[in-house]
């Protein structure tokens, strides 16, 4: 029996123009016109009999039918090139290279890695843990996660959340040190990174607690190393909500207060031009958002 599939350019048009919220952007990706991808996107709607697309400003936006048709075109399409990779498998690999912020790469993306690249068994991934903003003329760096950071041109820049602070320790802590309120911090160990040292400060302003600066301190040139000494009940540490939901929510870190203060910054995934067009590195950028939906705060 014959299936019943869609223009299968006319998906693939579609797919791109509802990733990037704009025709004219998925044309780019697609190395053809805007006029190329509105007729294809018309071609699917009368193929469907429904509007996929509404205006938006200067943007467009997907309408209901659009979100749910996308949700499923995106599916198939990974399954399809996954399964594309794993049969044609002596293809040349290729290297996906990402920049990021140090505390991003080891508390959240290395242990995340592993479910991305089983998407795409036959990629190469390096990845540069790196605290200053690289700079991709200088660099071999496809994609970038960055803490702020100002908009730049020639680089694509999507925001992946807010992100939301909280001091965070061992679950014996408390107990152990008679940790109750903000104040107790008088007499804990405040561990600090050296990259956000501003985040305490402020949390113990928002508080009310401001002159309670800790009995000692310990600082680290690496996140993942103050919340490594938080979870071995060395101190209290300042947790960045994205960054250690996961450790939330498996008991290994617990937060003695529910005051919670917005960090300074977010983090963006950023793409230089010369990379907009290469398929792993928009599927990459893709998988993170789609990981990162819904992570704001803690």
């Amino acid at each position: 029996m014959k299936r019943a599939l869609p223009p299968l350019r006319a998906v693939q048009y579609f797919e791109r123009a509802a990733e990037r919220e704009s025709f004219t952007v998925a044309a780019e990706d697609l190395a053809v016109s805007k006029g190329s991808v509105s007729q294809q996107v018309r071609l699917l709607e009368t193929y469907l009999g429904v509007r996929l697309f509404r205006k938006s400003g200067r943007k467009v936006a997907l309408t209901d039918a659009g979100r749910r048709y996308h949700s499923a075109v995106r599916n198939a399409l990974n399954i399809l090139e996954a399964e594309t990779e794993r049969t044609v498998g002596a293809r040349k690999r290729s290297t996906l290279r990402i920049t990021a912020l140090p505390a991003f790469a080891s508390v959240w993306l290395v242990p995340r890695l592993d479910a991305f690249q089983k998407l795409y068994p036959h990629l190469d991934i390096e990845i540069s843990a790196d605290a200053e903003i690289v700079d991709f003329n200088r660099s071999d760096a496809q994609i970038g996660i960055r803490y702020g950071g100002p908009e730049l041109a020639g680089l694509d820049r999507v925001r992946l959340g807010t992100d939301r602070l909280i001091p965070v320790c061992a679950p014996s802590y408390p107990d152990a040190v008679g940790l109750e309120t903000p104040r107790d911090l008088n007499r804990c160990r405040l561990l600090h990174d050296t990259y956000w040292r501003s985040d305490w400060p402020r949390w113990l302003t928002a508080s009310g607690a401001e002159d309670c600066g800790g009995r000692d301190s310990q600082f680290y040139t690496h996140y993942s190393m103050a919340i490594d000494a938080a979870r071995a009940g060395a101190g209290v540490a300042m947790g960045h909500g994205m960054l250690i939901r996961d450790l939330l929510a498996r008991g290994d870190l617990v937060s003695p207060f529910e005051q919670t203060i917005e960090a300074e910054e977010g983090y963006y995934v950023v793409i230089p031009e010369r990379a907009r067009h290469i398929e792993y590195v928009r599927r990459f950028r893709d998988w993170l958002q789609d990981a990162m939906t819904g992570q704001d705060g803690i």
